[in-house]
């Protein structure tokens, strides 16, 4: 006979997954922000690629991801660019460095462990956490921290 869900239980599950993918994101010399604006800047439009949206997107204040984006900048990652559309907002443009780094991200690690589970448990687990993200979000909100 199963046991009944214990929402501790299942907290402390979700609360393990999540560090240990927070802790799979110090690699290859990076920290886990800086793994998210990589990705970020490969996904999103020219129009999005800059530091303002990036802020935006990871719910930072704007001094944090300009020493994110200078880190990057430095370590050859990523090159600012003039805007055409707004002078004082540079675009930024992954380098052929910061693209090949990207076929390393830890993050595929957790792509693969998600193409290995059953379709109907990926879609399940889908919908849980996409409303688990959203009532954090709203209980974050409803705190004032956002």
């Amino acid at each position: 006979m199963a046991q009944k869900l214990s929402m501790a239980g299942l907290a402390t599950v979700v609360e393990n997954t999540s560090r240990l993918l927070h802790a799979s994101g110090h690699s290859d010399g990076l920290y886990p922000a800086q793994w998210v604006a990589l990705r970020y800047l490969a996904e999103v439009s020219e129009a999005q690629r800059t530091a303002s949206a990036l802020a935006r997107y990871q719910d930072l204040a704007i001094a944090s991801v300009a020493r994110t984006v200078i880190t990057l900048v430095d370590k050859g990652l990523l090159v600012k660019l003039p805007n055409p559309r707004d002078a004082r907002a540079d675009l930024l443009e992954l380098t052929d460095r910061g693209r090949e780094l990207l076929k390393r991200d830890p993050r595929l690690v957790l792509e693969r462990a998600l193409t290995e589970l059953p379709e109907e448990d990926v879609e399940a687990y889908a919908r849980s956490a996409t409303k688990l993200l959203q009532r954090l979000l709203e209980l974050r909100r409803e705190k004032g921290h956002g």
